[in-house]
């Protein structure tokens, strides 16, 4: 990570979820995520955006110091595209995009995980009998 990322990380206060927190755990096996320079420290980064819609965002402190030449802050952006999992007619039912994250391992400061859940994998429910000649694939397999 480099060290305005971990600066940036390191000065975030709050995550704000745009449709509230119940819709995000109801809706969301994952988000995904990247930085985005703006001039604000809290508030909503932009209206619109280009790489998809935003469902949260990342505040930060008060005294947080921009951390590009530019006199700009980064902040984490949170969204999600129309063919992801979450929306209709989405392409990702049983992978996940390179930049996902679960949205309930995302805390201010901390980074977040790819879980089981957000790469689309359901464990079983309760009663359900698991056949042992069809181990399920390594993480690391691409197909």
């Amino acid at each position: 990570m480099s060290d305005a990322a971990a600066t940036s990380l390191s000065q975030e206060v709050a995550i704000v979820w745009v449709e509230g927190w119940d819709t995000v755990d109801a809706k969301y096996d994952y988000v995904r995520w990247m930085f985005e320079k703006t001039r604000n420290r809290t508030g909503s980064p932009r209206g619109t955006m280009r790489a998809g819609r935003i469902v949260g965002y990342a505040e930060l402190a008060e005294h947080a110091e921009p951390t590009e030449p530019s006199r700009r802050y980064r902040r984490r952006v949170f969204y999600v595209k129309d063919n992801d999992r979450s929306e209709p007619n989405g392409q990702y039912q049983d992978a996940t995009p390179h930049e996902a994250v679960d949205p309930r391992t995302l805390r201010p400061g901390i980074n977040g995980q790819l879980t089981d859940r957000a790469r689309g994998r359901r464990t079983a429910q309760p009663g359900t009998v698991i056949s042992a000649s069809q181990p399920e694939r390594p993480d690391d397999t691409l197909f």
